[in-house]
């Protein structure tokens, strides 16, 4: 007490107050403990009864020899004057209730992007006869990598043309076929109608019937001599110049040919209508056979309009050469065979990958799980030692469902922008993610908390004009902010700025009391 009281002597008792506040600041905390440490401990000045006083239980705090933090609920009130409120700047606020905005930091890694990887290999057995492409390169969607000399893409080309052949065959059969059944039955109604003969073989002399047209022109006549016997025979007979049986006999005749005539008309329809059927059914089967073998040359990977295009004949001894296509535009990152080497549909021949979009893949550890939980299509940020000073973007699309045994962690995934091709697959990555609780939190600034001696306080406005000390219990912080659990509600005014300058005039009034 010696040393404090030696320092009050030294300035005018007007400005006392104000030069101990400029002593706390310089010294420190630290130092008025030391100082009242030894205040207690000296033998020169014993402490005197009378400081039994209201001073001397508002400093109870420094007792049993050490600094002691003052009991919980224990309230200190500053009263701050006009002048003393503006030397000290001070900064008030509301005490905050929202989010808390949790900041989640995590290593991670860049992958490919797994849905935009293709493995390029052959649909078809054979041997390599060219590879199109180099490491690095870049390809487009359908460009040819690779081409395979193989004996099914020959076959496969060959029995096209074959059932192409076949089609056309059956095209023309059935289109003459079409034209027979309409020709004959327009001649079988014009026969109905009794159009002389001379006028039909002129009407349908150049219009295909077959061997219909013989047949029936045949039975026609037979039909009308018939008759015409019969209608004699029968004027002969009614003036009794020939027999009866004469007339009986061409009358006969007369009903034969009529019922030969009327068959043969039944079974040329017949027969006209079923070859016409089968004309039609051999084309479809045509047909079918060239949609089988386009569709075969089709899973094999050939466009169509290059199957369109196809001439085995002209191709020569390329006609089973196999064309392997990118299925995707990208970068060849692996090429894995030579010329000449078998293959089939299990080798890879080349890798392409995408690389405008890169995957971020991170483990979350279970103590972070519920804070992450949310985020899906969210944005996290992270930056890689590549690039120092610059920080990236992704999107988080899935965040996993099962904890890995070894690790305690779920996987995170997230798509980041790759256009200008800086990110590289591989890459190890630091990851900020900022996560938000549902519950309302009471937050301050990180400026307005107080310690002293193992204490944690604020300094709450009250109605008087000072400002009242409270004991807080503190949660999480971050750079800026810190969550209180307990102290503190809502809506109350606190210094969030220049709290140091009133620690220091609480403890100053304090030792001048002493």
């Amino acid at each position: 007490m010696r040393i404090v009281r030696s320092l009050q002597a030294l300035v005018a008792p007007n400005t006392r107050r104000a030069t101990f506040i400029s002593i706390m600041a310089i010294v420190g905390t630290a130092s008025v403990a030391l100082l009242l440490y030894r205040h207690v401990h000296s033998a020169e000045e014993p402490r005197a009864t009378a400081h039994a006083s209201d001073s001397d239980a508002s400093m109870s705090q420094y007792v049993s020899g050490r600094p002691r933090a003052l009991s919980p609920g224990l309230r200190e009130t500053v009263v701050v004057g006009k002048g003393k409120g503006q030397a000290s700047a001070l900064e008030t606020g509301p005490v905050q209730c929202g989010h808390w905005p949790e900041r989640i930091r995590v290593t991670g890694r860049l992958e490919l992007n797994a849905s935009r990887v293709a493995h390029v290999s052959s649909l078809v057995d054979g041997v390599v006869r060219e590879v199109r492409v180099e490491l690095g390169q870049t390809v487009k969607q359908g460009d040819i990598v690779a081409t395979i000399d193989s004996r099914e893409v020959g076959e496969a080309k060959l029995q096209l043309v074959k059932e192409k052949l076949q089609l056309a065959s059956a095209r023309r059969t059935n289109e003459w076929q079409n034209a027979i059944r309409e020709n004959t039955v327009a001649l079988l109604e014009a026969l109905q109608r009794g159009v002389a003969l001379d006028e039909i073989e002129t009407a349908f002399r150049d219009r295909p019937v077959g061997s219909h047209r013989e047949q029936l022109v045949t039975a026609m006549a037979s039909l009308n001599r018939a008759q015409a016997d019969f209608e004699r025979v029968r004027k002969l007979g009614a003036g009794a110049i020939i027999p009866e049986k004469e007339v009986i006999r061409a009358r006969a005749e007369h009903e034969a040919a009529a019922a030969t005539y009327q068959a043969l008309r039944e079974q040329i329809r017949f027969d006209v209508q079923q070859r016409t059927l089968e004309s039609q059914q051999n084309l479809q089967a045509a047909e079918a056979a060239v949609a089988v073998s386009r569709a075969h040359l089709l899973i094999l990977g050939y466009r169509g309009d290059e199957i369109d295009s196809m001439d085995p004949i002209a191709e020569g001894e390329r006609v089973a050469y196999y064309p392997v296509r990118s299925p995707i535009g990208g970068t060849v990152i692996a090429r894995n065979v030579p010329l000449s080497q078998h293959v089939n549909e299990q080798t890879e021949l080349v890798r392409i990958a995408d690389l405008s979009t890169v995957w971020l893949r991170a483990d979350v550890f279970e103590k972070d799980l519920e804070a992450v939980r949310g985020l899906q299509e969210r944005s996290v940020t992270f930056a890689t030692g590549g690039y120092p000073g610059r920080s990236f973007s992704a999107t988080i699309f899935s965040l996993g469902d099962l904890v890995a045994e070894t690790t305690r962690a779920a996987p995170l995934l997230a798509v980041a922008d790759n256009a200008d091709g800086l990110l590289k697959p591989g890459m190890f990555v630091d990851i900020e993610m900022t996560a938000r609780h549902d519950a309302d939190i009471v937050q301050l600034p990180a400026s307005a908390i107080q310690r002293h001696a193992g204490s944690t306080f604020v300094f709450v406005a009250v109605a008087c004009g000072g400002f009242e000390r409270r004991d807080v219990q503190l949660g999480r912080s971050t750079s800026e902010l810190v969550e209180v659990r307990t102290g503190l509600s809502g809506g109350e005014t606190v210094v969030v700025r220049g709290g140091f300058a009133l620690k220091s005039e609480m403890l100053s009034d304090l030792l001048v009391e002493e």
